[in-house]
């Protein structure tokens, strides 16, 4: 995820900023109660709340989905409270205005942003708390606040110790302090250093809870049948034989598609291979992505597309010049729990439990689609068995609300592995011309030009409708996502604001119109523009016969976050001295305001790649929970190593051709190579970590293959010829 994202509230600022949208998606004038209050706690603030008893309860308003949040969060907390992160309880929590990012503009989990995010603001709730807690023992003692401390739970006086539940009356009726003292870094006791992950135990013992595992009293299982074709819909059905199966309950449809519901999932999959559906071709027939691409080709030859970023001046792209062609495919989101939601629909008000990045577009979502208010609605988020930005968008959850509230039934909703590849939004596929002008082996300009759908006009067109005021004509809803589309930041994030510096830079965005679904996909355009960038930056040093580590070195100011990461990475990797038989590629990336360097290690034998080793190099700021980084950046770099060598989603006559895991492979465990993470220690904020180490990886492998047999491989996945 990106901040395109982030901002797509302020890119569809309505006619040049004649009218600012604001949006209370919660419709009160006011907010409500914070979730899950309890009259008798002390909760001062939406995040944090000490019981009678002396719990103290973290409301977690992300979402836990491998990334660590769950621990990282805690771990903020924590240090104002001075106890450690084990004792704190914690829970996701439910909608509340609160909750919303102020980048965002919605409830939401994702850009790597959580810890960025949540920092001070995290962190001030917990002093909040730790200052009320220590006003009220103050009182009760008669003593100065100065004397007292807090440990693991209690209240540290001279002559002992109170505990939290001692004083929890008191601080009940006390005022907020406007202003809190946080921990100074040389007092941490648990940031950057606190390496356990408090979610582990859970998980490996079975009792975490996600999605999958939520159970309601009498609920029936629901598989949908769905048109092989993008937007097709269920003409007619004929459910007889399906009917007379074990277990099967009811068939219907609901809004297209066919709804098989019975008493298990296995019953339901069964029968619903027993239903005959005709169905009518979607808009998309005849849409093919090999045809898509070499319309993007096209448009690269004959259009000049929208200027995004012009920096120095157009006469000093001076000598001969030299262009290259890259592309990259749809890929899938894969994640390892398929889309899944429990509803409950009664007259007055809908239930869903799901593993869900985004309830607050969720509730609208379902509001619009049910004809219930967003505050009848409540979603209650578990744990996500991987996101990677498929969840941001609610349909599943829409299609569990609909499936319940026309069957009658408390319906589990779960989609197969086929629905979940074949029904995804996927990541764009895109084009870009990279070029050059070389003047006696000195490169005056760089340039890129991109041809690739909009994700944001697609994202802006799916949600308007269900954020915006109802006031807001229906109308405007197209305009909002063709405003947005137009200069979509996703397209060229990775391209533009880069720390190199050539004497003329340029970057131009031609939107391809389609309709297939894209979204964002783990790291968003930053996934595709650093291979394009780094590739490129490659083949620059070896036109210019430099070393590939000395070249971007030239090319970098000396104060870069770039160089630093550089230099550590080529020390930590042996630049130039490979393992025999082995060779180097380099790469360089910032997402996320996150620095990440990487080099690979591979060897060819017959045409085959083999990745050996992989050195990463991260810069994220203060690194709260250091265990938690390197798991994010070894997750990262095994995520784009599949999508390096294996990823292709391929769309024929409207159909995705893809179905499974045999057929859209995922990195195995013999394929893996070892990985090596460095953390630089840093006094800043942190920033980004679930998606920075996505990005450089392709790169730095495409660079290695050509460093290994001296083809230039330009398209994603990686196949020597």
């Amino acid at each position: 995820m990106s901040l395109s994202r982030r901002n797509f509230i302020k890119s569809t600022a309505l006619l040049g900023g004649g009218l600012a949208i604001g949006f209370n998606l919660s419709g009160c004038s006011k907010a409500p109660p914070y979730p899950n209050m309890n009259a008798t706690a002390l909760q001062p603030n939406a995040y944090l709340q000490v019981t009678a008893s002396g719990e103290v309860i973290l409301q977690l308003h992300k979402v836990e989905m491998g990334q660590g949040v769950f621990t990282g969060l805690t771990t903020l907390a924590a240090e104002e409270l001075k106890m450690d992160p084990a004792l704190i309880t914690v829970q996701h929590a439910e909608f509340h205005p609160d909750f919303r990012d102020p980048e965002f503009y919605v409830m939401i989990t994702g850009g790597s942003s959580s810890l960025r995010l949540s920092y001070q603001t995290l962190r001030e709730a917990a002093a909040t708390v730790a200052a009320m807690l220590i006003a009220a023992a103050a009182q009760q003692l008669n003593v100065a606040e100065s004397s007292l401390n807090l440990h693991d739970g209690k209240i540290i006086h001279a002559q002992g110790e109170l505990g939290f539940a001692d004083v929890i009356v008191r601080a009940r009726g006390m005022s907020a302090p406007s202003v809190v003292t946080l921990t100074s870094p040389q007092d941490f006791q648990y940031i950057g250093k606190y390496d356990q992950r408090l979610d582990a135990r859970a998980k490996v013992t079975g009792s975490s809870q996600f999605g999958l595992d939520v159970q309601y009293p009498n609920a029936l299982s629901a598989v949908l049948l769905r048109s092989p074709d993008f937007g097709g819909k269920a003409k007619s059905f004929d459910a007889i034989a399906a009917l007379a199966k074990s277990g099967v309950r009811s068939v219907i449809n609901v809004d297209g598609v066919i709804a098989v519901i019975a008493d298990t999932y296995w019953q339901a999959r069964q029968a619903a291979s027993a239903v005959k559906v005709e169905w009518e071709k979607g808009p998309l027939a005849g849409v093919n992505s090999d045809a898509l691409r070499a319309e993007r080709h096209s448009l690269l030859a004959t259009e000049s597309g929208k200027n995004v970023e012009e920096i120095g001046d157009p006469s000093a792209a001076s000598g001969v010049l030299f262009d290259a062609l890259y592309d990259v495919p749809y890929l899938a989101h894969a994640t390892m729990e398929p889309m899944n939601a429990l509803a409950v629909v009664k007259s007055d008000s809908i239930e869903v439990w799901t593993g869900n990045q985004a309830p607050d577009i969720a509730l609208s979502a379902i509001a619009d689609a049910t004809g219930f208010s967003r505050e009848q609605i409540r979603i209650h988020n578990q744990m996500l068995g991987g996101g990677f930005g498929r969840r941001i968008l609610p349909d599943y959850l829409v299609e569990a609300a609909r499936v319940a509230q026309l069957s009658g039934y408390p319906i589990k909703l779960v989609w197969s592995r086929e629905d979940d590849m074949r029904g995804d939004f996927y990541r764009p596929n895109s084009s870009v011309k990279m070029s050059a002008t070389v003047e006696a082996n000195v490169v005056t300009s760089l340039q890129a030009k991109v041809a690739a759908p909009s994700i944001m006009g697609q994202f802006v067109g799916e949600v308007s409708n269900t954020l915006l005021p109802q006031w807001i004509p229906d109308g405007l809803h197209g305009k909002l996502a063709g405003l947005a589309a137009s200069s979509d930041p996703a397209a060229t994030e990775g391209l533009i604001e880069t720390d190199y510096q050539f004497p003329y830079m340029r970057t131009d965005y031609i939107m391809q119109e389609t309709s297939i679904p894209i979204g964002y996909w783990r790291s968003v355009g930053h996934s595709q523009n650093a291979f394009f960038m780094e590739s490129f930056i490659d083949e620059l040093a070896v036109k210019t016969g430099q070393d590939a580590l000395q070249f971007r070195l030239n090319h970098l100011p000396v104060d870069s976050r770039r160089r630093k990461v550089l230099q550590e990475v080529a020390d930590k990797a042996g630049w130039g001295s490979p393992a025999a038989g082995q060779f180097q590629g380099l790469a360089v990336h910032e997402s996320f305001h996150t620095m990440v360097a990487q080099i690979v290690s591979v060897s060819i034998e017959d045409k085959k790649i083999k990745v050996h080793k992989v050195v990463c190099v991260v810069d994220c700021g203060v690194a709260v929970n250091p265990d938690i980084v390197r798991g994010q950046m070894e997750g990262g770099i095994v995520f784009a190593l599949t999508a390096a060598l294996k990823g292709n989603i391929s769309v024929v006559d409207g159909a995705v051709q893809q179905s499974n895991f045999h057929n859209y492979e995922l990195l195995r465990m013999n394929e893996t190579p070892e990985i090596e993470v460095h953390i630089l220690e840093s006094a800043e904020a942190p920033t980004g970590v679930g998606e920075p180490g996505v990005p450089p990886l392709a790169p730095a492998l495409a660079n290695a293959v050509y460093a290994a047999s001296g083809q230039r491989l330009r398209q994603l996945p990686l196949k020597l010829v």
